[in-house]
Parts: structure tokens; C-alpha cells; sequence
């Protein structure tokens, strides 16, 4: 028996399956779940590229027990009874069982019951006539309920940490990539119960747990990169070293004030955005130890010769860029003049931006120079992600702006000029698709990005009528919330849930009925208080309400048009007379597209290149109406490939059905291997959206979903036709 077991010490390593087929609680002190959305977000992405990296779409469901295992670290328990309390790591263990929960719900929207159950195994147990949860803390208890049912909950009267627990699962709802909501969910739920693991150290008791605890995180803790790369540029610098680590210590102390990890962040975003390879190949060895990295290659960051490079770096490197960086992360947290796109991108968790646009900076650059810079490549990114979302592409999470940020990086490093950056991302935006999609465009599961687009066409309207600016309030962020955890301001529909109050409007059944509801011209924002009085009303209940609203809801009612001189300029000067329109008897499905037309040109002078300040470039046959299709993802396979092999074609028409609910969805493959559903017209970057939109979820197996209608009747599942491509080599899968 070793010395370790002896003392009542036991190290082993454990499948989440196994963890996560215990209980464990946590003491009072420990309860507070603190993860911030960037935590949540780093582990999605991780788990995601770890199992993404073997998956294959013509694997079967048995393979994932050879792909490669993941390691998520120790953590620090000691046996309570039946249960286990957790001293060390209950961060970790409580975003894995939130994890777990989104899967489950996703597996049954799928129709995949016993893989749920399997994953239902993990989330809690039935045991002394109750179900309990893994992680056992009963203020937790009616979140968890809501998040496995997938229903409303309101967490502004629960504690602050119940508040940020399902802030979290929002966020995981968001940045599970589409991939993992496809065909491959339920291979993903099976490798990431068996194939990742971590560490337990299991004390004997409470007093032996604490004691491990303390010595992993604060007796003799280990230098960090940042310590040792400290100690390297200031051994190499030689003199004026109180000088330098003055510096050293300013730039530490402010960046501090931002989180303890925030002055290694600068450091890994610095490298990453000037020195290392600009594809992103060298990250992972960056941000491992970013320290080596530098000592085993110094002349990349100009460190060529003792002496003055090493002082250079601090003094004229360093500590300006520091500066900058604060003054950026200022602006991600406070909508600042200026800066706004900034703050909008990390709202949307665009945090890739801060890459970019430390890229194009140089540590002389005035304030108004950087000023510009960062308003300019946050503009782009914005206009990215909402030209994306009205275009229903699925690529508006956290990695994609990664990709896209790498790929203009080598381009930003070349620029030194605002003038040759405007003249770039000119020439970038002439390239990304159109507004047209607003026009059928619809909420689904998406409600975070229509969310924002309402909240940019609102605060636009007030603005430019002489009202403040309150676009930050709109998306959570003001006075009274801090930082977008409880929303006061939500989406509203100006049908009423009720399919009876709308059959004279002509709509066939219930299902077209819930469509036409969600459509983008039959939504509004309204503050939350109002919209849960009134919500459920009939449109002319609700007609006098909106008046008191802001101005583009307002604007349903005549009298809005009275007596309001500015409101009148506004329309006048943009040309909107005739698209602005009021609905004082009626609002049916010719309100709602014309409403859906008035959107559309207000996102074309919102996110007009003018507006954002580049180079105004006439788009090319190949620019933006083509809407070029991103890199393609190493792992996938797109109806696109089987379209360049002559598999499918342009028009072909696709079939799903739900049995169970007596349902059939029609949809079409149009230009670029997009989806069209019928008779919406709203079109999908992908077969999943489709499929998930079409039923109203939020996870839908695609290639097994959607079916191709044969000449004589019958159907044939694409995921057959891609099998077929894949096992005659038609297909390059490297």
C-alpha cells in the first residue's frame, strides 16, 4: 500500500461517466458558482476541437471509444455519507453538468430517448423516493428543472450565484457548435462520458481535503510563464533595471484590475496578434508557455541583441501596448464614444477581436489613431456576424471569429495607415452577402441575435429622432444591470401565442400559424415589465401600449405620425416615408412582410460601409450577392461537395417527416448548397438549421432529417447519398 493511501490520500484518474454517477455537495463557503461566460466558453471549444479532431460523419457509433482521450485536470473531494464534497473544482464540475443537461434536452428534441436517458444518468438519479441531482445543492434545484425542460425561468430573485448559473447555460446554448447539435450528438455524448477524464483526489476526511487544497493553490506556488519571462527580458537587459520593472510592475497592477489572468491574457494576445505564425498554428504552444515560446525564438519579438532590444521591448513594446489593451478591454466592458462596435462584439462574445485589432496597432499610434483603428476592425466583425445571423449562416460563435480573424491577420499586420484599412475592409465588405435575407428572415434558435438586431434597429430609430442612445440598455447592460445577466428588455410578439385570434388572417394550421409568429416584421423589443402585461393581448388591445414604447414600436400606431417633427425629419432624410407604415385596424401577413422590408432598410443604414467607415468598393459578379462560402471545417462534408460532384443539384427538392407528430416539412437546395424552407422561403447555411427551424428546436440530425424526393415518389436520406460519395472516394476527406 503506498504512503499516500496510508496518510488517507488517493489519486486516480475517472471517466466523466463514472464522476458524474456519484453525488457530491458542497459546503456553504463553496457554493458560489463565479465561471464568467469567456471560462464557459474556453471549455466548450476545447471539448468540441478534442472530439471534432477524430470525428468523421461516416463513423458509426461504436468508433468514439478509439478517438483520442481529453484531460480536464484534479480536483479535490472527501466522502460525506453516500456523497462526496467537493473542496477543489466544483467550477469545472458544475459547467460539465450544465453541459450535460443542454445535451440530454437535445437528445430528446432529437428523438434519441435512450441516449438521453443515458445522459439523464449523469445529470441526476432517483434514490430515497426523489430525484437528486449530481451536484446536490438545493437553491439550484428549480434552475436545473427549467434548464432539463427547456422552460422560462427567472432568475432576478434567485441568489447571485443561481443568477450567473443560468446566465452559463445560456451561454453553453449558444457556443455548442452547430456540429455537435447534428448527427454526431449522440457519438459526442458517448465520448464525452467515456473518453474524458479527470483526476480524483480523494481525502479521508474534510480537514485532510482542505490541507490538499491549500497546498495545490497557495504553498509554494510555482512562477508563472509571466514570471519567467519577466526574469528573462530583465536578466538580458542589463542596465536601468529599476527602471524596467517599474514598468513591468505599472503595466501588472493595471491589467490586474481586470482579473488576475487578464496581464497573461495581454501577453498571449500580443504574441499571437504580431509575432507568431498569423494561421493560429502556434497558439496552443503560446498559451501553454508563452515564456518559452519567446526564449526559444527571441529575434521574432526583436529581442536580437542584450541590452537595449530587452529594454526596447519593455519600455517601447510592452508597456504601450499594455495600454492599449486596457483601453480595449475598458471598452468590451463600458460602452465607451467611439468604441461602440467594441462593446457590441463582446456582448456577442466576439472576443477573437482584441486579436485583430492589437494586430493592427503600433505602439506609437495617437489615441485618435487607435481610437479609429479599433472602431473600424470591430465594425467589420459586427457587420460579420449580423450580416451571418440575418442570413441564417451558423457561423456566429466564438471560434468561427477566430478563423475569420486569422485569416485577416496577415493583411492587418501589413497595414500601418487608418487610410489603408479603411481601403481593406472596403474591399472585405464588398464581399459578404446582402440584407435580403431580412425579409425572411425569423426567431428560432437564435434568440440572442435577434435580440441584438432588434436592439440595434431600436436604439437607431430613437437616435436618430433626438433620443439617447440606449442600445447598452436594451441588451442588459445600464444602470441597474451591470453586465447582461438579467435582461429588463425582451422580444415581443405582436401576434398573441393564440392560433384562434389569427385564423381569419388566412394562415392554414397551427404549425404555418407559429412560422408567421416568429417571422423578424411581427417582432419587437419591449421592456420585460411590459411585455409580460400585455403580451398575450390582441393586436388592438395592444395598439394603444405600443405608443408609449420606443419609436419603432410605436410606429404601428397613427398617432405616433402626429405632432412629432423629428420623427418626420428622420423618415424624410433616409427616404423612409413609405416604409414606415402604421396598422391601426389590422395586422396581418402583408403587415408583417411590410414591417419585415422597413428592417431590412433599416440594417442597410445601421450597417451602411459609410456609416462604418470604410472604403466604399463596388461589389464584383463574385462578391457580395454570390456570398463566397467560408474555409471549409476539416471535419465536415457540405451539400456543396455534393453538388461539385454532380450528386445533388441546384433546385433539388428535400422532404422531412415526423411520424410521431404526423408533420411533413418541404424545403429546396438552392445556389451554393443553401437550404430554402417551404413556403417560408427563409433560407439555411446548413441542413441542421433547416431542420431545427423548421420544426421550431433546437438540435436536428440534418443529413438523416432531410430526404431527396425521387422522380417516382420515393425519398432517399442525404446522409445515404454522402455515404454513397464518401465510399466511392468521391470525396476528399483530408
Amino acid at each position: 500500500m503506498s504512503e499516500a493511501v496510508q496518510q488517507g490520500v488517493q489519486g486516480r484518474h475517472e471517466t466523466v461517466r463514472a464522476l458524474f454517477g456519484m453525488q457530491y455537495e458542497l459546503e456553504y463557503y463553496q457554493r458560489e458558482y463565479s465561471w464568467e461566460r469567456r471560462h464557459v466558453v474556453e471549455l466548450v471549444s476545447d471539448l468540441a476541437n478534442a472530439f471534432l479532431r477524430d470525428w468523421r460523419p461516416d463513423h458509426d457509433r461504436q468508433q468514439y471509444a478509439a478517438y483520442r482521450p481529453y484531460f480536464l485536470g484534479a480536483f479535490v473531494c472527501h466522502p460525506t455519507g453516500l456523497k462526496k464534497s467537493l473542496v477543489d473544482g466544483q467550477q469545472r464540475f458544475t459547467t460539465l453538468h450544465l453541459l450535460l443537461i443542454h445535451i440530454e434536452r437535445l437528445l430528446h428534441e432529437q428523438g434519441d430517448h435512450d441516449t438521453a436517458t443515458m445522459v439523464g444518468g449523469m445529470v441526476r438519479r432517483y434514490a430515497g423516493g426523489q430525484h437528486q441531482y449530481t451536484i446536490d445543492v438545493d437553491e439550484r434545484r428549480a434552475c436545473l428543472e427549467a434548464l432539463r425542460e427547456g422552460a422560462d425561468y427567472d432568475p432576478s430573485g434567485a441568489t447571485v450565484s443561481v443568477q450567473n448559473l443560468w446566465q452559463r447555460a445560456q451561454d453553453i446554448s449558444a457556443e455548442l457548435p452547430e456540429v455537435l447539435r447534428d448527427e454526431c450528438l449522440p457519438i459526442f455524448a458517448d465520448w464525452l462520458g467515456d473518453r474524458v477524464y479527470l483526476v480524483e483526489i480523494l481525502a479521508a476526511d474534510r480537514r485532510l481535503g482542505w490541507e490538499i487544497f491549500e497546498t495545490m493553490n497557495d504553498r509554494g506556488a510555482g512562477l508563472t510563464s509571466l514570471d519567467l519571462l519577466k526574469s528573462f527580458v530583465l536578466a538580458r537587459a542589463g542596465q536601468g533595471q529599476s527602471e524596467l520593472n517599474n514598468a513591468w510592475r505599472k503595466m501588472f497592477a493595471d491589467l490586474s484590475e481586470f482579473g488576475r489572468h487578464v496581464p497573461s491574457n495581454f501577453f498571449e494576445t500580443l504574441l499571437l496578434a504580431r509575432y507568431a505564425a498569423a494561421d493560429g498554428s502556434e497558439s496552443e504552444e503560446i498559451r501553454r508557455a508563452f515564456h518559452e515560446w519567446v526564449r526559444d525564438s527571441p529575434e521574432r519579438v526583436g529581442l536580437k541583441i542584450k541590452g537595449e532590444d530587452y529594454r526596447n521591448f519593455v519600455l517601447e513594446t510592452v508597456a504601450p501596448s499594455a495600454d492599449q489593451y486596457r483601453r480595449l478591454l475598458d471598452a468590451s466592458r463600458i460602452r465607451t464614444a467611439g468604441l461602440e462596435a467594441v462593446f457590441y462584439n463582446a456582448t456577442n462574445g466576439i472576443d477573437a477581436q482584441h486579436l485583430l485589432i492589437m494586430a493592427s496597432l503600433r505602439q506609437k499610434d495617437s489615441p485618435q489613431v487607435f481610437q479609429a483603428k479599433a472602431q473600424l476592425l470591430a465594425s467589420y466583425l459586427d457587420l460579420i456576424f449580423i450580416t451571418r445571423t440575418v442570413n441564417n449562416d451558423p457561423a456566429v460563435q466564438a471560434h468561427n471569429f477566430l478563423e475569420e480573424v486569422h485569416r485577416l491577420l496577415p493583411s492587418v499586420r501589413e497595414i500601418s495607415s487608418v487610410e489603408e484599412l479603411r481601403a481593406l475592409l472596403g474591399r472585405e465588405a464588398a464581399t459578404l452577402p446582402t440584407f435580403n435575407g431580412v425579409k425572411k428572415f425569423s426567431l428560432h434558435n437564435n434568440r440572442r441575435q435577434v435580440r441584438y438586431l432588434l436592439a440595434r434597429l431600436t436604439a437607431f430609430v430613437e437616435v436618430e429622432c433626438g433620443k439617447p442612445d440606449e442600445a447598452h440598455r436594451y441588451l442588459g447592460f445600464g444602470s441597474d444591470v451591470k453586465d447582461g445577466s438579467a435582461t429588463p428588455w425582451e422580444i415581443e410578439h405582436i401576434w398573441a401565442n393564440k392560433y384562434s385570434l389569427h385564423v381569419q388572417s388566412g394562415v392554414a394550421n397551427e404549425q404555418d400559424f407559429q412560422q408567421i409568429r416568429n417571422r423578424i416584421g411581427a417582432l419587437l423589443l419591449l421592456e420585460k415589465s411590459d411585455n409580460a402585461s400585455f403580451g398575450a393581448d390582441r393586436y388592438l388591445d395592444k395598439l394603444p401600449n405600443y405608443l408609449s414604447q420606443n419609436l419603432l414600436a410605436a410606429s404601428l400606431n397613427p398617432a405616433a405620425y402626429r405632432r412629432k417633427p423629428k420623427f418626420q425629419q428622420f423618415r424624410e432624410k433616409w427616404n423612409l416615408q413609405d416604409s414606415f407604415t402604421a396598422f391601426p385596424e389590422n395586422f396581418d401577413t402583408k403587415a408583417i412582410e411590410a414591417r419585415a422590408v422597413l428592417y431590412q432598410k433599416l440594417c442597410e443604414l445601421v450597417w451602411h460601409v459609410d456609416r462604418l467607415g470604410f472604403a466604399k468598393v463596388v461589389s464584383t459578379p463574385t462578391g457580395r450577392d454570390q456570398n463566397p462560402q467560408r474555409r471549409k471545417t476539416h471535419y465536415g462534408v457540405e451539400i456543396a461537395d455534393l453538388m461539385r460532384i454532380g450528386l445533388l443539384q441546384e433546385g433539388t427538392a428535400l422532404y422531412g417527416e415526423l411520424r410521431r407528430a404526423g408533420q411533413t416539412f418541404h424545403a429546396r437546395i438552392v445556389a451554393r448548397g443553401r437550404i430554402r424552407l417551404e413556403p417560408s422561403g427563409e433560407e439555411f447555411g446548413s441542413l441542421s438549421g433547416a431542420g431545427a427551424a423548421a420544426q421550431g428546436i433546437s438540435s436536428c440530425p440534418g443529413w438523416n432529417f432531410w430526404q431527396v424526393t425521387n422522380p417516382d415518389g420515393s425519398h432517399t436520406r442525404l446522409t445515404s447519398i454522402r455515404k454513397q460519395a464518401i465510399a466511392e472516394g468521391l470525396l476528399d476527406q483530408n
